[in-house]
């Protein structure tokens, strides 16, 4: 496979972003570990130590998830030469390569992404189980990360291997 060198380049970029974020989300989820999941009752008499890590955690899920899906997906298909459509076209490619378990996977990540990137505090059952959903699937979103990497390696790309501090 011939690659485009100048997508390849930007692909190094935005590979970049997304190890550094991907290594501050495993430090995020690992330190929820003995707080989550969360009941509505935690969330209303918790400390303000944890509503810190909580933000810390919403914060690097979305950009985890934001990175991966506006940036990498696709400067991976135009480094190999592929121009992606439309974000449908750029996930049905990533679920070929075997990135992403689906397509419609993906869409449901993004959707717990939006639910709980938002702070309502007169919904706080919404935001428990948005935050406890999250928390569920942040590794799931930390091993796509991995499976671009994979990905990369076995098409002769090389990307440096993202630090997990969940995999240590």
């Amino acid at each position: 496979m011939t690659l485009n060198a100048s997508y390849l380049k930007l692909l190094l970029q935005n590979w970049s972003q997304t190890c550094r974020t991907a290594k501050r989300l495993a430090i995020s989820v690992n330190r929820l570990a003995e707080r989550l999941p969360l009941s509505i009752d935690d969330l209303q008499n918790t400390d303000e130590e944890l509503f810190e890590k909580l933000d810390a955690f919403r914060v690097r899920f979305g950009d985890l998830q934001d990175s991966l899906g506006a940036k990498v997906f696709r400067s991976l298909l135009l480094s190999e030469d592929e121009e992606p459509i439309n974000m449908a076209d750029t996930l049905n490619r990533m679920e070929k390569r075997q990135i992403i378990q689906s397509a419609e996977h993906w869409r449901t990540l993004r959707e717990i992404r939006n639910a709980f990137a938002h702070d309502y505090p007169e919904a706080e059952a919404e935001r428990v189980n948005a935050i406890n959903l999250a928390w569920k699937v942040a590794p799931e979103l930390l091993d796509i990360a991995d499976n671009i990497y994979h990905y990369c390696q076995r098409q002769n790309i090389n990307l440096p291997e993202i630090e997990r501090a969940d995999k240590q």
